[in-house]
């Protein structure tokens, strides 16, 4: 028997009632001498059209607000925009509205079971990832290369939901030594034992002393070189499905240079393991005492989840085509693009649905049901007329 579909698409829209929109558009004044765009129809009129996957442009957005039928499925009065008063609403409008909305459902009761799943040890990825535009386009940003802006966002991913974002200002933010610790040492309030697992970005040794000082478990790779054995510890499991585990000790830092004079003599813990495959020799930093080595090692294999989740945010939810160059427009996309990824993904995961695409369309279809089924090709015909034409 086929297992029965734990939650709508109408479901998950309603973690972000009306009720809520209205009320937070009151508390931050985002609607103060607005008549047509409120945050409100910003909200679901991004939600629209980044679930619904085609392309991303003030020009397709203006489109589809127009909709009789966008209007219908979202109970929005009859209103007609021009792209240009979206461009300029993106600008100006209060993004901590949006954030508001972010905030509230990583903290709702739904979201908090799928995150946590009653597991005591919960894994927290965490990573950055780079959108660049040409420099005469986009002011705000970071300098990398001559002539570009890059602009860096930080994320962390728990259970597949991501919980936390940050987009970086100030060229410090360059280094993921400045980057990547603001987003491990913001921490949650806790259901679980948390720990943060992220890439070798991080390699200054004064972080991952603040790290242990702070009360963060962590999970990292790192050159053995920098390292010193204290003590050996008993291996009680050699094999993961792709690692031969070779050795289990407490290390300390090599050299204390750059190091406060009390951290000098902070203790860690290094696995290292052996690629089945490349017989490269991997070592894995933690502050985990509690787990095997074989266990530390297949939980920093699953770090691999954030590179394909901001692959999902680029390719799935045109999250590198920027529809906004002011700060405050990249932000407000931003948030706007997290809380989709966050629906989204709790709709595939709820549903037991094989990729992001897949989802989409599903997601898409349930809310179509009720509203005509001449509603697609007219949308698709807005956002792909080429394709459409050539058949």
């Amino acid at each position: 028997m086929q297992k029965q579909k734990i939650w709508t698409a109408e479901d998950i829209i309603g973690l972000v009632p009306d009720e809520l929109l209205d009320n937070l558009a009151a508390e931050t004044g985002v609607d103060y001498s607005v008549k047509k765009l409120h945050g409100k129809s910003i909200f679901k009129l991004f939600l629209f059209v980044f679930l619904n996957g085609g392309g991303l442009s003030l020009r397709i957005l203006e489109a589809v607000f127009k909709s009789e039928r966008f209007k219908t499925l979202f109970n929005l009065p009859a209103a007609a925009i021009k792209h240009s008063a979206l461009g300029m609403r993106l600008k100006n409008i209060d993004c901590g509205y949006f954030e508001k909305i972010f905030e509230y459902l990583i903290r709702s009761p739904r979201l908090e079971t799928v995150l946590f799943d009653r597991k005591k040890v919960a894994a927290s990825k965490i990573d950055t990832t780079i959108v660049t535009l040409s420099s005469k386009l986009l002011k705000f940003g970071l300098d990398d290369n001559p002539g570009i802006k890059s602009l860096k966002f930080g994320v962390e991913l728990r259970a597949g939901i991501p919980v936390n974002v940050i987009c970086f200002k100030g060229q410090e933010y360059l280094s993921e030594d400045n980057a990547l610790p603001k987003l491990i040492l913001a921490r949650r309030r806790k259901k679980a034992v948390n720990i943060a697992i992220f890439d070798r970005g991080v390699q200054r040794k004064q972080n991952f002393v603040d790290f242990q000082k702070a009360g963060v478990y962590f999970i990292s790779r790192l050159s053995t070189q920098q390292v010193k054995a204290i003590k050996k510890l008993v291996l009680t499991e050699r094999q993961t499905p792709t690692l031969t585990i070779l050795s289990d000790r407490i290390v300390r830092f090599k050299s204390s240079e750059n190091l406060k004079p009390e951290d000098a003599k902070t203790e860690f813990r290094l696995v290292t393991g052996k690629n089945k495959n490349t017989k490269q020799k991997i070592y894995f930093l933690t502050n985990v005492l509690f787990l095997s080595a074989a266990e530390i090692a297949e939980l920093y294999k699953s770090r691999w989840e954030i590179e394909t989740f901001f692959k999902f945010l680029k390719q799935q939810l045109n999250f590198s085509h920027l529809l906004s160059r002011s700060e405050n427009g990249i932000k407000v996309v931003m948030y706007l693009a997290m809380i989709a990824a966050i629906l989204l993904t709790l709709y595939k995961k709820l549903n037991n649905i094989m990729g992001w695409a897949v989802a989409k369309i599903q997601f898409l279809d349930e809310l179509y049901v009720d509203i005509t089924q001449t509603w697609r090709y007219e949308l698709a015909a807005a956002f792909n007329p080429a394709n459409l034409n050539s058949g």
